[in-house]
């Protein structure tokens, strides 16, 4: 949130999953479509089926979070060469809240109530950073790797930055590895898995505060321009397209 140029922001609130269909015809840049869906980090395989797409009626094992989905209807290059697709973004924001409940030794763990959904659209343009719309065909000869970016002023989704800041957005890991942990799964002290790999940081929003006990007052807005604007910004690695049937 926040912005200094078009591929880089002041305060990096998180980092997610994406996946979708880029469709670039070098011959006709204005024929180039990009459709994405995007999703908090860890919940890719809940959430997003195989080729990108978002699945239906589901909902990611988090309290409060967000997906967004973009759509391209039109394509074009710029002034300054950049390909620039202009589409519908929808947000979907999910909270629940917790139920309080009377501690039994039964139940240790809270409860809480069904999801509330709500959705929010707008009219937003995703600009390929890299490569320029004349380059694009000798770019993916020897490239996999996109950067697409777009910044959204407050002004023009002024729900945004309120519904960013109030998700939650998992940690995501380069290169993840896991593998079940040494202990047997029938021992008490069993932990599930072991992931290791570098994980993508980001700038809090929040930062705790400097004391703990009864004056304790939980967490307290980091002091960075949260109010927006807010800039998606997509690192895409394309996969090559299905195999077509062959004909008998």
């Amino acid at each position: 949130m926040g912005r200094e140029t078009e591929t880089t922001v002041i305060v990096n609130v998180g980092v997610a999953q994406v996946g979708g269909t880029a469709k670039l015809g070098a011959a006709d840049p204005l024929a180039a479509s990009l459709e994405f869906n995007l999703v908090p980090g860890g919940e890719g395989a809940e959430l997003l089926a195989p080729d990108g797409t978002l699945r239906t009626d589901l909902v990611a094992r988090l309290v409060r979070y967000t997906t967004m989905s973009f759509h391209s209807t039109r394509a074009r290059v710029r002034r300054d060469g950049r390909l620039e697709f202009t589409g519908e973004l929808t947000i979907t924001h999910v909270t629940r809240e917790s139920i309080p409940t009377a501690w039994n030794s039964a139940n240790t763990f809270p409860d809480y109530t069904d999801p509330a959904i709500s959705h929010t659209a707008c009219t937003v343009s995703f600009v390929l950073a890299s490569p320029r719309a004349e380059s694009l065909a000798a770019y993916l000869q020897k490239q996999n790797d996109l950067i697409a970016t777009a910044t959204v002023n407050s002004s023009d989704f002024p729900e945004l930055p309120g519904i960013v800041l109030d998700s939650y957005w998992p940690a995501v890991a380069q290169d993840e590895q896991c593998a079940p942990a040494t202990s047997s799964v029938g021992s008490r002290d069993y932990s599930g898995f072991v992931c290791s790999g570098k994980a993508i940081t980001i700038t809090p929003s929040y930062q705790r505060a400097q004391t703990f006990g009864v004056d304790y007052s939980g967490l307290r807005k980091h002091d960075a321009p949260t109010s927006g604007p807010v800039t998606i910004l997509l690192h895409l690695k394309l996969a090559p397209p299905p195999p077509t049937p062959s004909s008998r």
